[in-house]
């Protein structure tokens, strides 16, 4: 992550999977308010609405994409952390110096005894900051998988996929805590401000599983993952300016810096906030939290043989997966001007 792109890759990840997170809990709550036989429950992943069938909307294609993009990332994190050099003895030896002093003039003397001081030797690099970047998305390809399984009925305990949740934002939250020695004072403060976001993504992640039945939990996770998001741009931005202008250059030793960026993270939150209540609002007033299907078109491809189609609406009180499935029977008519019309038989 020590660059621009190596911060806005994983921000992206949090913005989008969370506001989709928030899409998704808008319409089931307001579908919970519509019904008084169907009450408000939470999920850790959210269901496919858009989708093409009914399959692939109940697939956990949230999960997945979460195991395949962590791993990407992970592999990238390898593949730019570990590089492999060819140096003489003598830079091999100032590389060792600490472990040599302990063991005498041992390294000295073998030194000496080199007939080429300038014969090449391999050596393996390693950027001990992508180690912890590894850890971090392996912990989440763990969570990613976990889900996966429950979703395909592995006997394990219950709730296990809230666990996995909280186990991965607190490995995330301790390897960005002790991720600061020797660091700058800005870039120290911004980093503990993102651990912050982190630990809050924890603590809601866990009063969710005590009570999935309170939106407010849910949303608290939704706003803490969104805040990682937006302030790994924040950061980003920050420490690696893509642009040679001094004026956009933060002086990190700066006190009156680390107070504006303080200021910075509170508008992130209140912005963020503003951004749900609009998300809300558009599905309740725009959407009416209605069934949303790409399935009602009426053409013969279409339609093909079939003369039943299924509509996924979301649905808490009936099943964990926080799915149902309202069938309603189709029927293709011809009106006056020869346009093919649905009408519905249950009417």
């Amino acid at each position: 992550m020590g660059s621009l792109g190596g911060h806005l890759l994983p921000g992206t990840f949090f913005i989008v999977f969370a506001f989709w997170w928030g899409f998704v809990t808008a319409i089931r709550f307001v579908q919970s308010r519509r019904n008084a036989k169907k009450s408000y429950k939470s999920s850790v992943t959210m269901p496919c609405l858009f989708l093409p069938c009914v399959t692939l909307r109940k697939a956990p294609i949230e999960s997945y994409l979460k195991a395949v993009l962590a791993f990407i990332a992970l592999v990238i994190e390898i593949y730019t952390g570990y590089s492999i050099s060819y140096i003489t003895l003598d830079e091999l030896n100032k590389l060792n110096m600490p472990s040599m002093e302990s063991h005498g003039d041992h390294g000295h003397k073998r030194a000496a005894d080199m007939m080429d001081h300038q014969k090449l030797y391999k050596h393996y690099n390693i950027a001990y900051g992508n180690v912890q970047h590894v850890t971090m998305y392996s912990a989440f390809i763990i969570g990613a998988i976990v889900e996966i399984m429950v979703h395909h009925g592995v006997d394990l305990p219950k709730k296990i996929e809230y666990a996995m949740g909280i186990m991965a934002f607190s490995v995330e939250a301790f390897l960005f805590a002790f991720h600061l020695h020797g660091r700058d004072p800005l870039d120290v403060h911004v980093h503990v401000l993102l651990v912050y976001a982190i630990f809050g993504c924890v603590i809601f992640a866990c009063l969710e599983a005590y009570n999935p039945r309170q939106i407010l939990y849910t949303y608290g996770r939704i706003l803490f993952t969104i805040l990682q998001g937006t302030w790994f741009y924040q950061v980003g931005f920050m420490l690696y300016p893509p642009t040679d202008n001094p004026a956009l250059h933060w002086d990190l030793s700066k006190h009156a810096n680390i107070m504006i960026a303080t200021v910075c993270y509170c508008w992130h939150v209140i912005l963020i906030i503003v951004a749900l209540f609009f998300q809300f609002w558009f599905v309740k007033r725009v959407m009416n939290g209605s069934r949303y299907s790409i399935l009602n078109c009426v053409d013969d491809e279409c339609f093909g043989d079939r003369r039943e189609m299924k509509f996924l609406a979301l649905d808490t009180s009936d099943s964990d997966d926080s799915t149902f499935e309202h069938t309603v029977t189709k029927q293709k008519k011809k009106d006056s001007t020869g346009n093919f019309v649905i009408t519905d038989d249950n009417v």
